[in-house]
């Protein structure tokens, strides 16, 4: 877990900081959404133009499935053509890993994994659309930070410039844990770091952090 700095945001009195990491939007790992992430209403529309107050940001397409299938056969080829050359050699097969995303194991929830990969899941009014826009790090400059803070009462969202020189954070969303219905980590991720957090009225977000597994582990708990 992130320590805070002396200057940085903390609860007022009577209220308890349990945790607290850097976290962003999550980012696709999957052959066709690597490097792509998406903002969907329960009918699978793109609602990153509907969210009030947010910037422009990057509009990504799918990774075509005819390119997929052609770079997992050249993968599979060329893997067929090193266990040949290495048997011809020495009869001793190297350990090898497959095409891109095979180490990532198999999803349990491919239609939004690797199919789709959406981050922020919401119909019109859920609590998920109130998240602020600077969690997107397309959007948000390279210099800022966004952490996920849980106390004993609230989940929040902090902003800010992380300078050791002039730091400073600001609210930028926050709710009561009441509102929060479950917490799961999502093991078809980079590392494992994606994390899922659902919300009583069934919208949802998937965030990632470098830092989060005592945050992720507490939150599950709370």
């Amino acid at each position: 877990m992130t320590v805070p700095h002396p200057k940085s945001w903390l609860p007022p009195a009577g209220e308890e900081l349990v945790a607290r990491a850097p976290v962003s939007f999550a980012t696709g790992a999957g052959d066709r959404v690597k490097g792509r992430r998406w903002f969907r209403d329960p009918a699978r529309r793109d609602i990153q133009g509907e969210l009030p107050g947010w910037p422009p940001g990057p509009v990504y397409r799918l990774k075509s499935r005819t390119g997929f299938v052609l770079r997992t056969v050249l993968g599979i080829t060329f893997l067929l053509g090193v266990l040949a050359l290495a048997v011809v050699a020495d009869g001793n097969v190297p350990s090898v890993s497959g095409p891109a995303g095979a180490g990532l194991g198999r999803s349990k929830d491919p239609e939004n994994e690797e199919e789709d990969f959406p981050v922020l899941w919401a119909a019109p009014g859920a609590v998920a659309r109130t998240l602020p826009w600077e969690l997107d790090p397309a959007r948000r400059p390279g210099t800022d930070v966004t952490h996920l803070v849980l106390t004993d009462r609230r989940l929040l969202v902090l902003g800010g410039l992380q300078d050791p020189r002039d730091p400073w954070e600001e609210v930028l969303w926050e709710t009561d844990l009441s509102a929060v219905a479950a917490v799961e980590r999502c093991l078809f991720s980079v590392g494992g770091r994606d994390f899922r957090i659902t919300f009583t009225d069934g919208s949802w977000c998937r965030l990632t952090s470098l830092e989060g597994e005592g945050l992720v582990a507490r939150l599950t708990a709370a």
